[in-house]
């Protein structure tokens, strides 16, 4: 019974991984070509590090299958979801190779800068390659928002607020795609772990942390945003800063779930901070990216004398 409790237990960081990458990632038009960016990544990991058994392979083969079965509807983004996906396990499986006793987060993130440094590398070659990809991404949007009738949800009104919103989200997509991509190799290497028996093959959100070194990120593209270098530096210091923004976030986040594991003892209690801070959700958010900004300078789990297990 413990073991069945332990294993539902470590499936719940996987799941909020797993809802992330729906939510932030506009990959596909259809859910089921999230499951390329989660899908082929496990798959090529499996294949590459573990070793042969027909267990292992037959999941493979599955995963492989559902993220083909994501692909059937041809939509501007085609070409663009398996690139990426292919880019992105490769990344991930040579960072493995590479670093294999690293943090998962330190492989992802390593993982999404390669394949972005491949993306790069590509549109220096091929200097059309950026207006295509950005003409790609706003035909896709524009292709959702067509058929969406918003005179059913409140009129033009509605539809401007919706334009206004995408018209953010395709100026920050890079970000949010790397987001997506962080978020589904986690929920990779939770598949791993099962597939090698680890009944929690991922730490709880509340020891979620990165290196204080990613802080000049979030300088860097500020800066850009303030300086006047140009539509590129606007572009690139806003998906800068939106990357760490959202690391930020769920950093403190991370730190918010270990101060209510650590006052807070009974299940009730902790089930009404949980409800509050959903109902709340603006200060919570706020409040979140604060403390995961100052926790670069408190860091208040690593303490000596602090309960850092929530136990």
């Amino acid at each position: 019974m413990g073991s069945l409790r332990e294993r539902w237990s470590g499936l719940w960081p996987a799941a909020g991984l797993l809802l992330l990458v729906m939510l932030l990632s506009p990959l596909s038009s259809s859910p089921l070509g999230l499951m390329a960016i989660v899908g082929v990544p496990a798959a090529v990991a499996i294949l590459t590090f573990e070793p042969p058994r027909s267990g292992s392979a037959a999941l493979a083969l599955l995963l492989l299958a559902g993220a083909a079965l994501g692909f059937r509807e041809a939509g501007p983004l085609w070409f663009m979801e398996r690139g990426w996906a292919l880019l992105l396990a490769g990344g991930f499986a040579l960072s493995t190779a590479l670093a294999p006793g690293r943090r998962l987060f330190d492989r992802s993130l390593a993982a999404v800068a390669v394949a972005g440094a491949t993306v790069a590398v590509l549109a220096v070659l091929r200097p059309g390659l950026p207006a295509d990809l950005d003409w790609r991404i706003t035909a896709q949007f524009s292709q959702a928002l067509a058929a969406y009738d918003f005179n059913a949800w409140g009129g033009r009104s509605v539809e401007a607020t919706v334009r206004t919103i995408v018209s953010v989200w395709q100026a920050v997509y890079p970000a949010m795609l790397a987001l997506a991509s962080i978020s589904a190799l986690g929920v990779v290497g939770y598949i791993i772990g099962r597939v090698r028996g680890e009944p929690r093959p991922l730490p709880p959100l509340r020891e979620f942390r990165f290196g204080d070194h990613l802080a000049w990120v979030l300088v860097l593209g500020l800066a850009l945003l303030v300086l006047p270098a140009g539509a590129w530096a606007d572009r690139a210091g806003g998906n800068m800063v939106t990357v760490m923004g959202g690391l930020y976030l769920l950093r403190g986040l991370a730190v918010l779930v270990w101060l209510g594991a650590s006052v807070l003892s009974s299940g009730w209690v902790i089930g009404l901070w949980v409800l509050a801070a959903l109902i709340l959700y603006p200060v919570t958010a706020g409040a979140a990216l604060v403390m995961g900004i100052s926790d670069t300078w408190l860091d208040l789990r690593s303490r000596p004398g602090v309960k850092t297990d929530g136990a």
